[in-house]
């Protein structure tokens, strides 16, 4: 087996004992882990396997790299704004509408596919929600746009 291939890091993943786990020849057969998918970012093949890891180890690694968030993380009103989209089904013209968002000022925009991707626009209409800009380009967008108070 090559050594590039990423395992499932689930250890009880060959416990699930399915027939194309199954390894070795007559006398000698055994189950192996699968190979990792897209799960838990690539580590694991299913998201049962992710399931059953984190119940296992999730606090414990959060505790050996020291990122317990030990008191809740607060978002002030000058930072919390976001993107948001709607789409609107029409028969003649589908499309996704983009607003600038920030629910603490009760403000919700409509924007532009540009200001909100920061990008051109995809002609195919195929733009990724992941391609939104971040909340500090969304604050800074706001501020272009007049909307945060004057300060």
């Amino acid at each position: 087996m090559s050594r590039e291939t990423k395992w499932c890091q689930n250890p009880k993943c060959p416990e699930k004992k399915n027939s194309n786990q199954i390894r070795g020849s007559k006398g000698n057969k055994y189950y192996i882990s699968n190979k990792a998918n897209g799960y838990g970012n690539g580590n694991f093949c299913t998201l049962g396997c992710y399931d059953t890891w984190s119940n296992i180890y999730l606090d414990r690694a959060i505790n050996a790299i020291g990122v317990r968030i030990t008191e809740p993380v607060k978002v002030n009103m000058e930072n919390a704004w976001l993107i948001d989209q709607t789409y609107n089904y029409n028969n003649d013209n589908d499309m996704w509408t983009y607003f600038l968002v920030n629910k603490l000022f009760n403000v919700r925009q409509p924007i532009t596919v540009r200001q909100a991707l920061n990008v051109e626009p995809n002609p195919n209409g195929y733009n990724s929600w992941h391609d939104t800009i971040t909340s500090a380009q969304a604050k800074e967008l706001a501020q272009q746009l007049g909307l945060t108070p004057q300060q």
